[in-house]
């Protein structure tokens, strides 16, 4: 197997796979043609990952392949330094070093003089510089006004030491070649830094300069800084500037080819046309640069010996591609198994909206340009995607096919594929088999859960959610009789787990308390009966928090009687028997009921939602929720904690805006289903004109008196 490439630019021809090297041979010809050049500046251009360093590279083998003693090299490594003043110094040392030798004792006495003398036109003194970075040459003491006594006499202009250096420099047969590289590399003020340094130094005889970065990214850097200026100030410093030639597609394609089959073998003849079409809609298009092409190699020379014999090679090479280059859309499709695999509904007709939900899923943040591209590369890797988006469908023939290839687009095989995502936002598959090989251990689920709530992930949420991802991503993993052990610890934590961090941002859905949903019926519904899940939960419900408790209770029972205008559920799709529906409704009542006699309830987080369930388990009786709401409001710190609980927050935006506004909302629509509204709002009203209310809660009364103000005006907004 090979080795990973380490991306080290390329110094000799024979290591040229993609036709640089006939551009360097040229450019390395004029540099050496040159007949008295003054300080010509050359650029060479192109994006992260385009090769410019290895052109460079190429350039000085050939210029040093021609032996030639008129030309000495100064290689400038910019991005070594950091900071203005950093940069100015060893910017001038490494002049001094390489043209130094050439020049005798007059050059000695010049270049530190004119660095200095820009250096105090800069007010870039530090301590301690040594500008020629020789000993008891140009050292300055920081703190003092006269450190350039004895250095540069009182006539001693930039505009005469320059002409000075110049006449040094016409007055030999020597020509220097200052190469910059990694211009790109720098922080804006300090890339903008090295323009002004060549710009300053100026024309000089006999002095080539190499400068090599990104012209689009340095255009943007000039364009903040010289708005006027724009693309011309560079223009007024390069005479010469050139693009990197871009690679032959052809030689980038060949090149991934012959190291895939390195890497991952050769498919064989039936599998070959398969590969290749996977090849050129997913792989090909994804390469533009040879980094890229290292990149996803070097991953592949990871990740395949690992999983080769459990896997479809261009299914995994194609999602190999995307996990190296697109990792947003590679992070969807692994959060999207149900609707990847042939779980699909294959036969299903879709609507424009349910496509556009796929698009949101799949593609995040792909830009509309790519979007078809992109839709016709997952479908090569999904088939069952084209039911959705090319009205495609394939029959049950086709998933024993892919099932027989060990194909991703299968749900046996899925996991398979995605090994490899060890990351802070993943878990690593040693705590996934710990997690499902001990899922009857109420310890060691407990423990994992509280110490994943601790830690956060990129995406603000915490580390419980993912682990309540994984175990349902592997819930057919768990063992039939660890599910009831493992569901009564998730019931138990079901109110430590429902934190706002983990609820779905923007236009997505979720919390903590839907994958616990998610979860129940994974690992119930394909495997027990009614009977015996209706079991497992009534078991799980003795010990289960409050607020989750009220919240499995009110599912069980929709199931048989749902809201408006939805459809009972099959029976053989219910939670629970009907009894034991109607029982969970009695055991959270009476939970609820043993709740209030205490602060509890009171404290609960969902304590809006808790107050309704209350009055529809009591058979939409407002009576008994009412009368101790009536009871609490006598209590000016329940009234904050009512006013807390019916406050909502929003965003919103007008058409002039450019960012949104945070609002807070008044949940009181339905307030009187649970207390007295209007005695509610008058304790309020008191509370918020008290002056001795506590900061916070002050706060609290006051956003939501204000908010249901706005809602008296507006009720359905």
């Amino acid at each position: 197997m090979r080795a990973p490439h380490n991306d080290k630019p390329i110094s000799n021809p024979l290591e040229d796979r993609y036709g640089i090297d006939p551009f360097a041979k040229a450019l390395a010809t004029s540099i050496k043609k040159m007949t008295a050049p003054e300080g010509t500046v050359i650029a060479l251009n192109g994006p992260w990952g385009s090769g410019k360093s290895s052109a460079v590279n190429l350039v000085l083998h050939h210029l040093n392949e021609a032996k030639s003693e008129e030309i000495t090299v100064v290689s400038f490594a910019c991005w070594w330094f950091r900071g203005e003043e950093q940069l100015t110094l060893a910017f001038f040392r490494e002049l001094y070093a390489g043209l130094g030798a050439s020049l005798g004792e007059r050059f000695k006495n010049i270049l530190p003089k004119i660095g200095a003398r820009l250096l105090r036109a800069g007010a870039m003194i530090g301590p301690a510089i040594d500008l020629a970075g020789a000993s008891g040459v140009g050292a300055v003491a920081s703190g003092t006004m006269n450190w350039l006594s004895g250095l540069i006499q009182q006539d001693d202009t930039v505009e005469k030491l320059h002409a000075e250096l110049s006449k040094v420099l016409a007055d030999q047969k020597k020509r220097f070649l200052i190469v910059i590289d990694d211009i790109d590399r720098l922080a804006p003020d300090e890339a903008l830094l090295i323009f002004r340094l060549v710009k300053s130094v100026g024309r000089l005889p006999n002095v080539v300069y190499l400068l090599v970065f990104d012209r689009l990214l340095a255009e943007a850097i000039v364009q903040e800084r010289y708005p006027t200026e724009g693309p011309h100030y560079l223009e007024k410093i390069i005479q010469g500037g050139f693009d990197i030639p871009e690679p032959r597609r052809e030689d980038l394609r060949q090149e991934l080819l012959d190291q895939i089959t390195e890497i991952c073998g050769t498919p064989d003849s039936d599998g070959m046309i398969r590969f290749m079409n996977v090849f050129y809609d997913v792989v090909a298009p994804e390469i533009r640069t040879p980094r890229d092409l290292i990149r996803l190699t070097n991953s592949l020379a990871v990740t395949w010996p690992a999983v080769g014999n459990d896997v479809d090679r261009s299914d995994f090479i194609g999602l190999e591609v995307l996990r190296v280059l697109r990792p947003a859309i590679y992070r969807a499709l692994r959060s999207n198994k149900e609707r990847l695999t042939t779980t699909t509904n294959l036969s299903s007709r879709w609507t424009q909206e349910q496509r556009a939900h796929f698009d949101e899923a799949l593609l995040p943040n792909a830009p509309e340009t790519e979007r078809d591209r992109l839709r016709h590369a997952l479908m090569r890797i999904f088939p069952p995607l084209a039911s959705v988006w090319s009205n495609v469908f394939y029959g049950d023939h086709s998933k024993d096919e892919w099932s027989r290839e060990r194909r991703v687009c299968v749900g046996d095989h899925f996991d398979s594929y995605f090994r490899f995502t060890i990351s802070a936002d993943v878990l690593a598959k040693q705590e996934i088999d710990k997690l499902v090989a001990h899922a009857s251990d109420d310890a060691v689920i407990t423990a994992a859960l509280r110490e994943g709530l601790a830690v956060k992930r990129s995406n603000g949420g915490t580390k419980a959610a993912l682990i309540m991802d994984e175990l349902n991503l592997h819930a057919n993993s768990v063992a039939d009789n660890a599910v009831q052990p493992l569901l009564k610890t998730i019931f138990r934590l079901g109110d430590e787990l429902d934190v706002k961090a983990d609820e779905a941002k923007a236009f997505s859905i979720g919390n903590n308390h839907l994958r616990i949903h998610w979860l129940l019926r994974r690992l119930t519904l394909e495997r027990f009966d009614l009977g015996q899940r209706s079991a497992i939960f009534m078991a799980a419900c003795e010990t289960a928090a409050l607020g989750w408790l009220v919240d499995f209770a009110s599912s069980a029972h929709e199931d048989y009687y749902p809201r408006a205008g939805k459809s009972p559920e099959q029976e053989n799709q219910c939670l629970t028997t009907l009894a034991d529906a109607e029982a969970s409704r009695g055991v959270a009542l009476s939970r609820i009921r043993k709740a209030a006699e205490t602060d509890e309830l009171c404290a609960h987080a969902r304590l809006a939602y808790l107050l309704y369930r209350w009055r529809d388990f009591a058979k939409n009786d407002s009576v008994e929720v009412k009368k101790w709401t009536d009871e609490l409001l006598a209590r000016d710190e329940i009234v904050v904690q009512f006013a807390r609980a019916f406050t909502s927050h929003g965003w919103s935006q007008s058409a002039s805006d450019v960012v949104a506004q945070r609002t807070a909302l008044a949940n009181v629509g339905h307030l009187g289903g649970i207390l007295d509204k209007d005695r509610f709002r008058a304790r309020v009203e008191e509370l918020a004109g008290r002056e001795t209310l506590g900061s916070e809660e002050g706060t609290i009364i006051r956003e939501f008196l204000d908010a249901w103000r706005r809602h008296d005006l507006n009720p359905h907004d």
